[in-house]
């Protein structure tokens, strides 16, 4: 088996975040206290020899967040996901690897869900896979044209250069995760041009570069849509976090912890809780806390990297950077 290295892109501004910090990029904003680059990064991680993540708008309040967890490549001009990919060809050159491509702001995708992804790219021995999802309202993502009757890949054409009758008529959407033999994306990527509407290098493109000769191009339809479900926005950013919320609690109260009213329990997916604790109504456990068995927190508690032991009660209390040792209580006197 090859090795395979990531390329995660995160060079966007993310306007419609409409942040007024200019130093502000969208992969920086939190979801339940966790950078969205983190999630992409910490999904891919498992599954790779090597990650490299592509930054440019804002890359002063992303550098920080990652620190060594992965090799930073500057795309000093943002020509679009075609160009930030060819910012990583150099440091890649003559690799005997299989490269995997996601964006840096899905955090509901999981380590999983790439592993199913990579599975059928090696176990059909295809040379580009990509991952799609069918959407009822598919508008404002790239569409996958296929041939039919035969029903293969023929294209991905972006949102941005759907004609009318496309946009509402085809329904299968690019996720913008690829999986690529290196030797053939360093072939094809340098043939982009950017002879289209946005004036940008599209990544997508090469899909069409591949099957014009006749490069079989697969696709692993996903199910579960919200997994590949990208942050534009504040109102979708509300949206990862209610559903990376439910995740949390749901994997924690299976693992023995008691979580009153999972509604207003916001814990931050980094957090290690053990069994038998029980997390009152309106607590926040946020950042990377470590807390032991047996305790009671909340209601009206919150934690942010906090290191506790066991049997202790905290009701009505923030703490911070604190370590808490067996058998004390913290109350609001």
């Amino acid at each position: 088996m090859r090795d395979r290295y990531a390329i995660i892109l995160a060079a966007g501004k993310g306007a419609r975040m409409e942040s007024n910090n200019p130093k502000a990029a969208k992969v920086s904003f939190p979801v339940l206290g966790k950078p969205l680059i983190n999630y992409s990064i910490d999904a891919v991680k498992p599954l790779v020899k090597q990650i490299f993540v592509v930054v440019g708008y804002g890359a002063e309040s992303i550098v920080p967040l990652i620190g060594d967890k992965a090799t930073i490549v500057e795309q000093k001009e943002i020509l679009g996901t075609g160009h930030a990919v060819m910012q990583v060809l150099p440091y890649i050159k003559d690799k005997d690897i299989d490269v995997v491509i996601l964006n840096g702001d899905t955090p509901l995708l999981t380590t999983d869900t790439l592993k199913k992804i990579i599975h059928k790219y090696e176990k059909n021995e295809n040379k580009l896979t990509i991952c799609t999802t069918v959407l009822e309202k598919p508008q404002g993502y790239g569409r996958v044209m296929r041939e039919k009757p035969s029903y293969k890949i023929k294209s991905v054409i972006p949102s941005a250069e759907l004609t009318e009758d496309e946009d509402y008529d085809i329904n299968e959407i690019n996720s913008g995760i690829y999986i690529v033999d290196n030797k053939l994306l360093q072939h094809y990527l340098p043939l982009l041009n950017k002879d289209n509407k946005k004036n940008e290098y599209y990544l997508s493109d090469i899909v069409k570069l591949f099957t014009d000769d006749s490069h079989l191009v697969e696709a692993y339809v996903l199910e579960d849509a919200a997994d590949i479900f990208n942050i534009n926005d504040r109102i979708q950013l509300a949206y990862a976090a209610k559903v990376m919320r439910k995740r949390v609690n749901q994997k924690l109260m299976l693992s023995g912890v008691s979580i009153e009213d999972p509604d207003t329990a916001y814990i931050s997916p980094e957090a290690i809780i053990g069994k038998d604790t029980v997390i009152g109504p309106n607590t926040h456990i946020i950042g990377k806390c470590v807390i032991g068995e047996n305790n009671f927190i909340g209601p009206n508690a919150g934690l942010y990297n906090v290191k506790m032991g066991n049997n202790n009660v905290v009701v009505g209390r923030y703490l911070e950077n604190v370590t808490v040792k067996d058998n004390e209580k913290i109350m609001v006197k």
